[in-house]
């Protein structure tokens, strides 16, 4: 089933409004809505970080589900060397 809902879009947030002199008003602001459409990201959304610099392409683009970024596991060392020493940490 489809729903119509006719919508009118302006980029003028001003709401005209008129007051008499003497008279009290109360204004409500209601929040803003913001239609997102376009491309759909199609990568991965669970990432486990690593020494190398990671960049999701998601720039301009709706993704569907939250990103995940795992915790490094806890059996994973750091194994580094300069030259003379190994060293694992």
């Amino acid at each position: 089933m489809t729903t119509a809902i006719p919508l009118k879009v302006s980029t003028d947030p001003t709401i005209p409004l008129a007051v008499q002199t003497g008279s009290r008003m109360a204004v409500k602001a209601s929040p803003a809505i913001q239609i997102v459409d376009g491309d759909h990201y199609q990568g991965a959304y669970a990432v486990t970080p690593s020494s190398e610099e990671q960049t999701l392409q998601t720039a301009g683009l709706v993704l569907d589900q939250d990103v995940t970024i795992a915790p490094i596991p806890q059996n994973y060392g750091l194994i580094t060397w300069n030259g003379s020493t190994l060293t694992v940490s």
